[in-house]
């Protein structure tokens, strides 16, 4: 099957749907408002691309390229990042972004969470090296095992992290969020 690449193109509410088919190449493309729930997103390319405002709740990436992508103020809830048995590379930039029941699975990230809600959301044998959680409400996400060396987490709260089942070198974390690291033995943190 050969690819079709589509470069430097605005897409408005609901005018890309149709595109997002395997194989297809995005390239510099800007989407604004669109709406793509419940697709299965396999196979896609995206390279360089902006959304702003669109909605994929209940999709999947599956197999799908990020390169520098960025993502803001997008619903993301319920979407799937990745599969089992396969690794799949995401270089992006998520602002403001709901990611609550989303699922990361064999992700290796080189990415940005700025000020996302991510609640309940799962991450489960990913590469987080480095990866920048800031400002994230991670309420009931939990981590397992995962590479999350020099990942920061400093500004974020919520989340629960088994420091046993997942690589921590060099990740940063700030003092309020023992109890998300400690939460598997049960131990009482009090302040006097």
């Amino acid at each position: 099957m050969e690819a079709r690449i589509i470069t430097g193109r605005t897409f408005g509410k609901n005018d890309a749907e149709a595109l997002f088919t395997e194989g297809t190449v995005f390239d510099k493309c800007i989407f604004r408002g669109g709406t793509f729930t419940a697709l299965l997103l396999h196979g896609i390319i995206l390279l360089d691309c902006r959304f702003t405002g669109c909605d994929f709740s209940l999709s999947a990436f599956a197999n799908t390229v990020m390169d520098g992508v960025t993502f803001s103020g997008c619903k993301m809830s319920g979407t799937s990042f990745g599969e089992r048995n396969s690794s799949h590379r995401l270089s992006a930039s998520f602002t403001e972004c709901i990611f609550d029941d989303a699922v990361f699975l064999h992700i290796t990230a080189d990415s940005v969470f700025r000020q996302c809600r991510m609640h309940a959301t799962v991450f489960e044998s990913c590469i987080l090296k480095g990866v920048l959680f800031d400002a994230c409400d991670m309420q009931g996400s939990s981590f397992t095992d995962n590479d999350l060396r020099s990942a920061d987490f400093l500004t974020s709260s919520g989340f629960t992290i088994d420091p046993e089942t997942n690589r921590l070198n060099g990740a940063r974390f700030s003092q309020a969020s023992l109890p998300g690291l400690l939460a598997k033995y049960r131990i009482k943190i009090e302040n006097p």
